[in-house]
């Protein structure tokens, strides 16, 4: 029934032209207040002129402009932008196009360096000569007219009127008229709730928007289309903000939505009610709790765990009022532009969104927060599709405990098999760990790997074998179902939240219930209430580290070590289990071989047939900054509270 109302709400909004949701009016000529000549997109003539200005008295911002300029004057000796042969690059030009048009627009824009002017001219120039740009993938469509768009709108009075003939001819065949047919024909993106739709649906407006008052019809067409689109992709936030996808796509799929506001804003006068989506208006402090205390990420689903800092952040951080967001933001560019003296370009899907979009931090620049800048809660949960719960023992400490706790829904884009799987970071060390995805610097190459209905489930990092959570026998969790956070409490003393993973299970249990519990703000708990519907079928634990395993003779405690910290693994009950050393190796060859990596596992019989077996693990870390406590008394889940 929910996706039933969404597709209807979806028609609704295509047949009525309107963007907003019935409740909000939208204005029925979207380009009623179209803003008259160029620039218009992100930027005016007299925000370009600010950013000049600004630099002369923020010292971040001045350092920004310098790096700007460096890596502008390093792209004007890369080799041209050239149409792809290689279909496992299939984005690269794309992404080059971005890269460099932003790059070199905003160095021309605010330098006047004709250098920077004719680089960016000659790769519109030659995008604009492909004789398409990659029709059959929508993510190529979506970013070219993107980058195609911004150079042709900033550098719009520089170029001469063929060159502008020549841009214009492109963006129209090559991507409004893409756009116009994809919306008619309601293509499998514009359904989409996640980063394809939201990446399509903002390049594709911002051609319409450079063009706006040359080919009104056409880009009224395609803005209307758009905004029933973009509310399909914006599900994906509600309601609390979280990302189906991962954080990592969250960088890019987000990044690009909030191009698409801020370019009606700039434009038009309004975001024609899109930013008022259920849950995006939270979106920064679901990023911020993901974020661990020495920069790792909750690297869910295909995510990564080292992510860069996007200027998206700060464009949230302003526009929602979060000035824990903003001054962190803050601090993550100042760190940058101290490790990076001019900007590359790289390859890899969740470094590329901040790579090629370095520009924009002159656009959506994180100033210093105005008044008190006060921490955020220590604990989070965010409901949605991706259900979420984070705990940490503290802020601003690189040596904090940070724990993340993934359930949700398994039947999304770049889903894993991943439900009841933690991550921990203690001491600056990740002791528990998530692979996230299975490619090579962001090209999946791996047959099959977005096969949905059987193949991918095939490969190691993906299903639930290699991800900190309990299988019964070697069962795969079932896909499409949901299994949600069920409770979750935060106190000063305690967390805790409460996953029912019996549907994840269905045909091997009768009931399996995870309990994951910050205590005393310095150990971990982990417990699971296992009621199988098969005789004898073991529960199999696992917890995956790149951390040196010492077993107990006894099998009852395990010693990790990394970086000269330690942090010790009880297993409280049952008596009769042990822990165990596993490999992390995968089937096959194809795959990441996860070299330096090992498992620490537990297989656990059950106590007999129809009754709840009870496994309990205490994770702590130790040294002179963490108490020594006595164990937790042992309660059902049920009773947490």
């Amino acid at each position: 029934m929910r996706h039933l109302a969404g597709f209807l709400l979806t028609l609704l909004l295509f047949s009525n032209g309107f963007c907003a949701e019935p409740a909000v009016a939208a204005p029925v000529d979207p380009l009623a207040h179209l803003r008259p000549g160029h620039p218009r997109l992100l930027l005016t003539d007299e925000g370009f002129t600010a950013i000049i200005s600004a630099a002369k008295t923020d010292p971040l911002r001045a350092e920004l402009t310098k790096h700007l300029i460096a890596t502008a004057e390093a792209i004007l000796t890369a080799p041209p932008i050239l149409r792809n042969t290689n279909d496992k690059n299939v984005h690269e030009q794309e992404r080059y196009a971005v890269y460099y048009i932003v790059t070199e627009a905003m160095a021309y824009r605010i330098t006047g360096d004709e250098h920077f002017f004719d680089r960016a001219r000659n790769d519109m120039l030659a995008v604009s000569a492909f004789p398409d740009w990659d029709p059959g993938e929508d993510l190529a469509e979506g970013e070219m007219s993107f980058a195609a768009a911004i150079g042709y709108d900033w550098l719009y009075a520089k170029l001469s009127p063929d060159e502008r003939d020549i841009i214009k001819k492109a963006l129209k065949e090559k991507s409004l008229l893409f756009a116009a047919d994809s919306y008619s024909h309601r293509a499998a993106w514009t359904g989409n709730n996640g980063n394809h739709g939201q990446v399509c649906n903002a390049g594709l407006v911002s051609s319409a928007l450079a063009l706006a008052d040359e080919e009104p019809d056409l880009a009224h067409r395609i803005i209307t289309g758009a905004c029933a689109s973009l509310r399909n992709a914006l599900s994906g936030y509600a309601p609390d903000g979280s990302y189906p996808e991962g954080p990592g796509y969250w960088t890019y799929g987000t990044t690009y939505s909030a191009i698409m506001f801020a370019e009606l804003e700039s434009a038009v006068g309004t975001d024609l009610g899109l930013e008022a989506t259920p849950g995006f208006s939270n979106t920064v402090n679901f990023y911020e709790a993901m974020e661990g205390p020495f920069d790792l990420m909750f690297n869910y689903q295909d995510a990564a765990e080292v992510l860069q800092n996007s200027p998206v952040r700060a464009w949230l951080a302003n526009k929602f009022h979060s000035p824990f967001a903003l001054q962190h933001t803050r601090e993550l560019l100042a760190a940058f532009l101290q490790r990076n003296p001019i900007i590359p370009f790289d390859r890899t899907i969740q470094s590329t969104v901040v790579n090629r979009f370095f520009a924009l931090h002159e656009v959506w620049f994180p100033g210093r927060p105005s008044g008190s800048v006060t921490n955020p809660p220590l604990d989070s949960h965010f409901r949605g599709i991706a259900d979420v719960a984070t705990f940490r023992s503290a802020w601003n400490d690189t040596n904090s405990i940070f724990v993340g706790l993934k359930s949700g829904d398994t039947g999304r884009h770049h889903t894993h098999l991943d439900l009841g799987s933690f991550i921990l970071d203690a001491d600056g060390q990740r002791w528990a760990m998530d692979f996230g995805g299975d490619n090579n610097l962001g090209i999946y190459t791996l047959p099959g790997y977005f096969d949905y209905k059987a193949q991918r489930w095939t490969y190691f990092r993906v299903s639930n074998h290699s991800h900190n959570t309990v299988t019964p026998g070697d069962a795969l969790q079932n896909r499409n179902i949901l299994a949600p956070i069920t409770k979750f409490e935060s106190t000063t003393e305690r967390a805790f939240a409460v996953v029912d993973l019996t549907r994840a299970y269905s045909n091997q249990v009768h009931s399996l219930l995870r309990g994951i519990a910050l205590l005393d703000r310095s150990r971990v708990f982990v417990q699971d209430e296992y009621q199988p519907a098969q005789t004898d079928l073991p529960l199999h634990w696992v917890m995956v580290t790149k951390a040196k395993i010492d077993l107990a003779v006894d099998g009852h405690s395990a010693t990790l070590t990394s970086n000269g910290k330690t942090l010790r693994v009880d297993l409280l009950e049952p008596v009769t289990a042990k822990l165990e050393t596993g490999s992390t190796k995968p089937p096959t060859a194809e795959e990441n071989q996860n070299e330096g990596t090992a498992m620490l596992k537990i297989d656990l019989k059950p106590a007999s047939a129809g009754s709840i077996t009870r496994l309990a693990v205490l994770l702590t870390p130790v040294g002179d900054k963490w108490p020594r406590l006595a164990p937790p008394k042992l309660t059902p889940l049920g009773d947490w509270k």
